[in-house]
């Protein structure tokens, strides 16, 4: 997703402003100071001039447009001024206000195209300023152009040369970029990083893979030890800095408000066991963990009594309730007796969100996942297909929203809920009837020549949100439809966990969006838990790794709320703080092969 940059002052600064001259200026601070000069009397002293000299005038103004902040203006003059015939130096300066234009028109493509221009490869011979500024504004680039590694590290390489009042904001945009950057990318980056750029990456590998507050502190102070000359270990970037804090104000007593009897009581043991394995993971390396209290939610009138009760026993956090009903009950309150980490989201509004966080595993997640990955595979056309359900239709919604902010077209949403009229509703969707009559006038024709039907070209990809067995029937109908290959990117809902595969049959290629606890089974719990919990290999893992990621993160939310860019590495997914306390998932991506799902790799053919 596109970042906010920040453009400090030395990385738009230009000088120099100029207009003609009696004598024949080479070089760019052979021409006088004139800041009053206009673009326009810039431009007509160059055109009194030739060659060279006529070059080095209309890059001047291009500069003047560029310091008034008419990009636009810029680019324009620079399409008049040949780059490649002019001395190195300009051609420096001609890459960087080409690159500055585009940056700021919105061309990021284009900003990264001429900042990596031949002539930068001379920057170091240039002033010490010249080569800061252009510098800054390639980190600038890279960061609009979702290069966060390749910013981070260029603005490592010049923080020591800095003013010192300068060095502290830039070691924070260090560590904004990385925080930006997926960890695949930062575990490959850290895999051939050395030196001071390896420190700041291992250290944004602790805030994102230590979810658990204390593991993470102790593997702070481990960090500290290894690198203690780093720049970054005088002065900690802000959200480390407040791990200290978040230890120290720790709830030592907790509360699990969960339906211990009635319908959901096998969901509550699988959310109790797995938030209670995480606990029993840091006690194992002796540190000392809160105080757990179990309150069955199914024994009071409502939730606010649970709380109550729970706070005059000492409890000084509460995870749950799970029921949807509790959960809306106390988001509609004032305020709460204690902080609240629902299990469950609530419709409406929150009334008391700073002490009201709210955690699940709503589709909407794996919807808004669906539409980035898609948009990540390069597609940019594409169609729905879900059901009448409730759950169906907010993953729907959901990805609608998603793929329209990200500039996607939405060709068509269908609902596939009526096996009798599914292969209708795909033929019309796929426009194959048309191509067929098509393919139909070619035979009649030609004669022997036999045409093959095609679907429509403009659709890259289906979002599916459906149960297995509607999803058994939606792929094989593509193919008959002459679309096998049309990627298909869909919930968890569409498919089951078998480690058999047969359950999965006519399913191969689906791309599916799933937890990292069952999509990659490399969570340091994953083998003692499904060892104790088999169970927790099967569909209700995923709420095992719920209960897992609700005791890692619930003394991390004051730190996921005052620094929004904060993502955790967690058992459900990568997980961030949205608006009104709700946590929000990032989903991992597999793809059915022989009935059993396989990471997926990112689609590298667009």
């Amino acid at each position: 997703m596109p970042r906010t940059l920040r453009l400090s002052a030395l990385s738009i600064a230009l000088s120099w402003l100029v207009v003609g001259c009696s004598s024949q200026p080479t070089q760019l601070d052979d021409l006088p100071r004139t800041p009053q000069a206009s673009v326009d009397q810039l431009l007509k002293d160059a055109d009194r001039e030739e060659g060279a000299e006529a070059d080095l005038m209309r890059l001047y103004a291009a500069q003047a447009a560029m310091q008034a902040g008419d990009a636009e203006r810029t680019q324009q003059v620079l399409q008049r001024v040949p780059q490649s015939k002019l001395p190195t130096e300009q051609q420096i300066r001609f890459s960087e206000l080409q690159a500055q234009s585009a940056l700021a028109m919105g061309d990021n493509a284009g900003a990264l195209r001429a900042i990596q221009h031949p002539s930068i490869r001379q920057l170091d011979s240039r002033p010490l300023e010249e080569q800061l500024r252009v510098q800054q504004l390639r980190a600038n680039i890279y960061d609009a152009n979702e290069k966060p590694i390749d910013a981070a590290r260029e603005r490592m390489f010049i923080n020591s040369l800095l003013p010192v009042s300068a060095q502290n904001n830039n070691q924070q945009a260090i560590w904004d970029s990385l925080a930006q950057a997926s960890t695949p990318a930062l575990q490959q980056a850290a895999n051939a990083a050395t030196g001071e750029f390896a420190g700041w990456v291992q250290l944004a590998l602790i805030n994102r893979q230590n979810s658990n507050l204390d593991l993470q502190i102790q593997a702070l102070q481990a960090w500290r030890e290894t690198y203690p000359n780093h720049p970054a270990n005088s002065k900690l970037p802000e959200a480390m800095e407040q791990l200290q804090e978040l230890q120290a104000s720790r709830p030592t007593h907790i509360g699990l408000l969960l339906p211990f009897s009635g319908p959901l009581a096998n969901v509550a043991q699988a959310l109790r066991d797995g938030f209670l394995a995480a606990q029993y993971q840091a006690q194992s390396q002796g540190i000392e963990q809160p105080q757990v209290t179990l309150y069955d939610s199914t024994q009071y009138v409502d939730a606010l009594q649970a709380l109550n009760q729970a706070k005059a026993e000492g409890v000084q956090w509460i995870i749950g309730p799970l029921e949807k009903d509790k959960v809306a009950y106390l988001a509609g309150l004032p305020e709460l007796p204690l902080p609240v980490l629902s299990l469950n989201y609530s419709e409406q509004q929150s009334n008391n969100a700073l002490t009201f966080y709210q955690f699940g595993l709503a589709p909407e997640d794996e919807a808004r996942s669906a539409a980035v990955r898609a948009w990540e595979d390069g597609r940019r056309r594409m169609a729905t297909l879900t059901t009448n359900d409730d759950w169906s239709q907010r993953a729907n919604f959901a990805f609608k929203q998603q793929w329209e902010a990200l500039g996607g077209e939405l060709l068509g949403q269908e609902i596939v809920d009526q096996p009798a009229t599914v292969a209708n509703q795909m033929g019309e969707l796929l426009k194959i009837r048309q191509s067929e009559r098509r393919a139909n006038n070619i035979q009649g024709i030609l004669g022997d020549v036999k045409a093959q039907p095609t679907p429509r070209q403009d659709l890259d990809a289906l979002f599916l949100a459906a149960t297995p067995l509607q999803a058994r029937q939606i792929k094989p109908t593509l193919a008959f439809q002459y679309a096998a290959d049309l990627p298909v990117y869909a919930t968890s809902h569409s498919y089951q966990v078998d480690p058999s595969g047969t359950q999965n049959t006519d399913l191969d290629g689906l791309l599916v969006a799933e937890t990292p606890w069952l999509l990659d089974q490399d969570d340091p719990l994953y083998s003692s838990v499904t060892s104790n919990w088999p169970q927790a290999a099967g569909p209700l893992g995923r709420l095992y790794a719920m209960g897992i990621d609700a005791q890692r993160i619930f003394s991390r939310l004051p730190q996921m709320r005052q620094y929004p860019d904060t993502r955790i590495d967690g058992a459900t997914g990568l997980l961030s703080l949205g608006q009104g306390g709700r946590i929000q998932r990032d989903l991992a991506w597999g793809q059915i092969q022989e009935g059993l799902l396989e990471p997926a790799v990112l689609d590298d053919r667009f």
